[in-house]
């Protein structure tokens, strides 16, 4: 654990805060390496349903790496292979997560940050956020793999001018990019639709929102076709479960379900 990361649960939501506001909640090589700790506590904790991503203060969700640490860990080759490895691990434990993600994104959102938001199966703006891909005003590469995510999400074209252009967007653009799921006029009114979002999904049955995970990452598999019998023993894991029974008694007898994940 790090004194710039904040993790805390309440009634199965898992929320992890970027905590390095002198920054604007930049990750630095700390973070990164504490990361992937704090995620697998989200996987394997069978209390915690959703995990809600953010950024702490009223600047930034965050503004991608923390550059100010490049001239001592990423300021060649070998040293960035190093550091490529954190950020691929921490990448690895939020798009195998077989838990909804909520990104509860305001201010800057840029770089790293903008991953962050991409990898969520929901992103909730505030008014004043900014998107963007910086790297090509930093003389950085943007890799192929972080390159992929951008596609999956706006599509080839959008995605070739907001790498090669290093612009910021904002506003409408983000609903029109598909970026955004919705726009919400400050960050108290974001903080509200983020928890009901996120109530409403720990709500749900446990295994079928696991099912739908893993289906969403096996259909953009991009190493292999889809792995169908892992998606397949997801759906028979429902079709076995108590809550799948519970699930039709609810409906049965015109109540809400009470779903425990078995």
């Amino acid at each position: 654990m790090t004194a710039f990361l904040r993790f805390e649960v309440t009634e199965g939501i898992a929320r992890l805060t970027l905590d390095n506001a002198r920054r604007l909640n930049a990750v630095n090589a700390e973070m990164w390496q504490a990361l992937p700790e704090l995620l697998g506590r989200v996987a394997t904790d069978p209390a915690i349903r959703v995990l809600v991503l953010a950024g702490a203060g009223d600047r930034a969700f965050c503004t991608g790496n923390d550059i100010s640490e490049f001239d001592t860990i990423r300021a060649d080759p070998e040293a960035a292979d190093r550091y490529n490895g954190w950020q691929r691990s921490v990448a690895s434990a939020l798009q195998t997560l077989e838990k909804p993600i909520v990104a509860a994104i305001h201010g800057y959102c840029l770089g790293a940050g903008f991953e962050f938001a991409l990898m969520s199966d929901f992103r909730l703006c505030a008014g004043d956020t900014r998107i963007g891909i910086p790297a090509v005003r930093l003389g950085l590469p943007y890799r192929l793999e972080d390159i992929e995510k951008v596609v999956k999400v706006v599509g080839l074209a959008r995605a070739r001018e907001m790498v090669l252009l290093g612009r910021q967007y904002g506003g409408d653009e983000l609903l029109a990019l598909g970026v955004a799921t919705q726009i919400l006029p400050d960050i108290a009114a974001l903080d509200l639709a983020v928890s009901a979002l996120a109530r409403e999904l720990a709500a749900n049955a446990p295994l079928s929102l696991r099912a739908a995970r893993i289906a969403f990452a096996e259909l953009f598999r991009p190493d292999s076709t889809p792995d169908l019998a892992r998606v397949k023993a997801a759906e028979d894991a429902c079709y076995a479960s108590a809550d799948y029974a519970e699930g039709r008694r609810a409906k049965a007898e015109r109540r809400a379900p009470a779903f425990t994940g078995r």
